[in-house]
């Protein structure tokens, strides 16, 4: 029975990178049929790689996304002012009409002694 834990045998590596006298590195593959190939590294890794599409996420940061919603929100009250002062540099002016002050008269006596208060909002 054999050992459980013992790998399993190595098989021969079909892959290899070797280099020419001049250094110029080579993909070595060796075929089913026995024969061996020799391709530059530099073909074969622009060959095995594809190019990988970018990922696109919409997942934002919590923090990043409550920094943007105050911008947003200083955005708006800055565009208010702005608009104020383009309507106010045009001549067009906002006037407030002061109303009169509210009074209440409180009015009291007692026997020969009588007093008025008033109050005014």
């Amino acid at each position: 029975m054999p050992d459980p834990k013992a790998l399993p045998p190595a098989a021969p590596a079909k892959l290899a990178v070797w280099a020419d006298q001049s250094g110029t590195p080579y993909l070595v593959q060796q075929q089913a049929d026995g024969s061996t190939t020799f391709t530059p590294l530099e073909t074969a890794l622009a060959q095995a790689a594809p190019p990988t599409p970018e990922r696109v996420t919409t997942y934002r940061e919590p923090l990043n996304t409550l920094l943007l919603g105050i911008a947003v929100v200083l955005g708006f009250v800055l565009c208010g002012y702005w608009l104020g002062f383009l309507a106010g540099a045009a001549g067009q002016r906002v006037v407030l009409v002061p109303r009169s002050p509210l009074c209440d008269t409180h009015r009291s006596s007692f026997l020969f002694w009588s007093s008025e208060t008033k109050e005014c909002h």
